[in-house]
């Protein structure tokens, strides 16, 4: 088996991203709100200090909406709708959807639901996502997201029953950027709107809304749930909210790394220490490792793979410098080289070389 013996060094000193829990989390949540997602990135995995849980996480999340799913409350402009909450089972099965329809009594074209944000500033970008699905017996009418205050605004028109865009308008305050739908089954769309705030506009606040057009007073209407804004150019994973908007990682798979999900509470700290060596295209060889002990007690530095699988483990005398050499081939690890855990450890330098045997599988 050929494999290239040139070795590169790799030296980091650990200067960890922490941040706190800024709400309670269980056991079996997969999404966990933070204070902060500066600096955080989704390829290397987090620990839970009070827990020392390991998280791997997809995505990192914004939403402003204060209330996600009591959609009834967190949008208090309606005009022409009648609002039943926990109506009908949203797209992940839960039994919390919202349903707007028109009231009955009012025979006028569009039924709207609408709420409010402050006055963002020009060059500002905003993204408005929300699941929808036509109810049954629905007219299958144009389905709008909207955003911005009166004449000053952006909107983006979809069939309800296919998710198709069947159009958009804005205005020279704010601007179209982009709007599309995903199919998430069952009838269900994530449909999308993005805007951005041109130099023009001047209203005290903003609002997002969905309006119904084309339904009359009796339209048996749409099933709407997890309403969503954030301050980026595209969407990202949805984060539920309930009293108070969010920062969160989302996509997250509890207790990697061997270790076990458990619940943790709201300021406890949640730490990802730098990785090694970036995210690659193909496999590298673990050659070598020189670990400095900040003297404190034992060391140890674990790394791991991409996932958060961990491939090597060493412990370290109290303050000593302890560098290991891999005979033979060393360790391969498939897409870099991580740090999934450190204790009493003030650097370290990784020693690789490029794989360039049999492809993995």
């Amino acid at each position: 088996m050929a494999y290239q013996t040139d070795v590169q060094a790799t030296r980091s000193a650990l200067q960890s991203v922490d941040t706190t829990l800024s709400a309670n989390i269980s056991a079996t949540q997969d999404f966990i709100p933070v204070a902060s997602t500066t600096n955080f990135s989704t390829s290397v995995v987090a620990e839970i200090e009070s827990t020392n849980e390991v998280v791997s996480f997809t995505d990192i999340s914004q939403n402003l909406v204060t209330n996600s799913v009591d959609l009834n409350s967190s949008f208090p402009n309606q005009f022409r709708a009648t609002v039943q909450s926990n109506a009908g089972t949203s797209p992940f099965g839960t039994s919390d959807a919202t349903l707007i329809k028109g009231n009955g009594v009012d025979t006028g074209t569009k039924v709207l639901f609408k709420f409010g944000f402050n006055s963002p500033s020009p060059g500002d970008i905003q993204t408005f996502t929300i699941f929808a699905k036509d109810s049954s017996g629905g007219t299958g009418g144009t389905f709008q997201l909207e955003i911005g205050n009166s004449a000053q605004r952006a909107n983006v028109r979809f069939n309800i029953t296919n998710g198709a865009r069947t159009g958009f308008a804005q205005s020279s305050e704010v601007s179209f950027v982009d709007g599309d739908s995903v199919d998430f089954g069952n009838g269900y769309f994530r449909f999308r709107l993005t805007v951005r705030y041109e130099s023009g506009f001047n209203k005290p606040n903003t609002n997002v809304g969905v309006q119904l057009n084309g339904s009359d007073a009796n339209d048996p209407g749409v099933f709407l749930f997890g309403a969503q804004v954030e301050e980026t150019n595209s969407a990202s994973t949805y984060l539920q909210t309930s009293g108070s908007a969010l920062l969160g990682l989302t996509g997250v798979t509890r207790g990697v790394n061997g270790t076990t999900a458990a619940s943790a509470s709201s300021g406890d700290s949640i730490q990802q220490l730098p990785y090694a060596l970036s995210s690659v295209d193909m496999p590298v060889r673990l050659k070598g490792v020189s670990i400095s002990s900040d003297g404190t007690g034992a060391g140890r530095l674990t790394l791991c793979d991409n996932n958060g699988n961990t491939l090597c483990d060493i412990d370290i005398p109290d303050g000593k410098i302890y560098t290991l050499f891999l005979p033979d081939e060393g360790i391969v690890f498939p897409n870099g080289v991580f740090v999934s855990n450190t204790i009493n450890v003030t650097g370290y330098t990784v020693f690789t070389a490029k794989y360039s045997g049999p492809n993995l599988t």
